[in-house]
């Protein structure tokens, strides 16, 4: 590939990194387009990186800003000093055309991909020690990465389109929710209604993770859609132990022990036939490498492979990022807004379980609340539907709720709040209707 033609706008480029250093705020109207690899000179790539990096973490992207990031990242000799900047400030009137230009440099970037993609499926084609199969599966792959990341359903919409889609959904009578199987907890909040962010917080050990599976299981069989479930606290062994106690009515401590018995075998071989039928997933990856982007990625590459998701589980919130962070509850809660983000992006409900602080232990009423979330940062902002769960029997061995859960709705943007109260089997994770 002869690297002299290939398709590039460096005056836009230029131009793009000139308007951040003379307006700090430009930044945030290109970032969600323009990422460091669209640029086609490296420097400019280093460049626009370092500005980014301190606009993330609320910093000026001025001379003196970038100057010394770049400076303490061994950086700024090989962009070209601090005369380079200085060259880019200076040849910058203003910074009012900058979307335009970061259109034109995403658009020459995408061209150099798709020449890059066509050189290598030429290369494919050449390579006769590979399967024809293999081939062009491999094709596929490369194009779908270039197609993945369109943003276009994100843009503006004026009042007339957006009314041609509410009446088309009103017309059909499609629901943007999904049944809970829980008839009560449904007449509460509707469902699991589609872009919401929805936390499930408890106390350890009161059944959340059961009730995230639960959910996970009731819409992967109702919807045919593929249910996405990321097990940050649990392996992906234990988790598919859970959800075969619930299949074989088998108790999940003796599943989770391997301790089987003759008689069990008929349960478990009609549990392995209707949990093999469903579409989850599980992905286990450890909660100090799973992040947004890993979280984007994996919904992404399924999305490709088995349509439209149905459901997205996280459990659970607070295992995520640096736990000796000072502060915490700022880390908690940008994992919260990311999780909101990811539910819009992919037109699913995203379920996130959340440990409740030690203090509600000490309460008289031990029933939680919205405050009682540990490391809560923005959590309580970021989300649409809040479920707070409770079992007196936990605390109360002579209650009267004996395997009753209360399913506590402390927040709700799009209905009511209030408590109901369901039957709940702890041993494999039975949720029904109070009778």
């Amino acid at each position: 590939m002869n690297s002299d033609i290939l398709p590039s706008n460096i005056e836009a480029e230029e131009s793009i990194l000139g308007g951040i250093l003379l307006d700090p705020s430009a930044i945030g109207r290109v970032m969600d387009l323009l990422t460091p690899e669209s640029f086609y000179i490296v420097a400019h790539a280093t460049i626009y990186r370092a500005a980014v990096e301190l606009y993330q973490q609320d910093k000026p992207t001025d001379l003196i800003s970038l100057t010394s990031h770049l400076t303490d990242r061994k950086q700024l000799k090989q962009v070209g000093g601090q005369a380079k900047l200085i060259q880019l400030l200076e040849r910058t009137v203003s910074a009012i055309n900058i979307d335009n230009l970061a259109s034109l440099v995403v658009n020459k970037y995408k061209r150099r991909e798709l020449i890059a993609a066509g050189y290598d499926l030429v290369k494919l084609g050449y390579d006769t020690t590979l399967e024809l199969e293999s081939i062009f599966d491999r094709s596929e792959a490369k194009i779908f990465n270039l197609t993945a990341n369109k943003q276009d359903q994100f843009k503006p919409k004026p009042i007339g389109e957006c009314l041609a889609t509410v009446v088309d959904n009103l017309s059909k009578g499609s629901s943007p929710a999904y049944p809970t199987g829980l008839a009560d907890l449904d007449t509460l909040i509707g469902g699991l209604v589609k872009q919401d962010l929805i936390v499930v917080a408890a106390r350890a050990s009161m059944g959340k993770t059961w009730l995230a599976c639960h959910l996970a299981n009731h819409v992967a069989a109702t919807q045919n859609q593929p249910v996405v479930f990321f097990s940050a606290e649990m392996s992906y062994e234990g988790l598919t132990k859970r959800l075969l106690s619930m299949h074989s009515g088998i108790d999940s401590h003796r599943l989770i022990h391997n301790q089987v018995y003759e008689d069990d075998y008929d349960a478990i071989k009609q549990g392995l036939e209707s949990l093999g039928k469903l579409s989850i997933i599980i992905d286990d990856t450890p909660a100090s490498a799973l992040t947004p982007t890993k979280i984007r990625s994996v919904l992404r590459q399924i999305r490709h492979e088995r349509g439209e998701l149905g459901l997205v589980v996280l459990d659970y919130i607070q295992k995520l990022g640096d736990r000796a962070a000072g502060n915490r509850a700022q880390a908690v809660g940008k994992f919260s807004g990311a999780f909101k983000d990811i539910a819009k992006e992919f037109d699913v409900p995203f379920v996130a379980l959340a440990q409740i602080n030690r203090g509600v232990e000490s309460q008289a009423n031990k029933r939680p609340g919205m405050a009682d979330i540990k490391d809560s940062g923005d959590i309580e902002q970021d989300m649409d539907l809040g479920l707070l769960l409770y079992r007196d029997e936990y605390y109360n061995s002579d209650s009267s709720d004996l395997g009753v859960m209360e399913i506590i709705v402390s927040k709700n943007r799009n209905g009511s709040v209030g408590t109901c109260k369901v039957d709940f089997d702890p041993s494999v994770g039975k949720f029904s209707s109070l009778n």
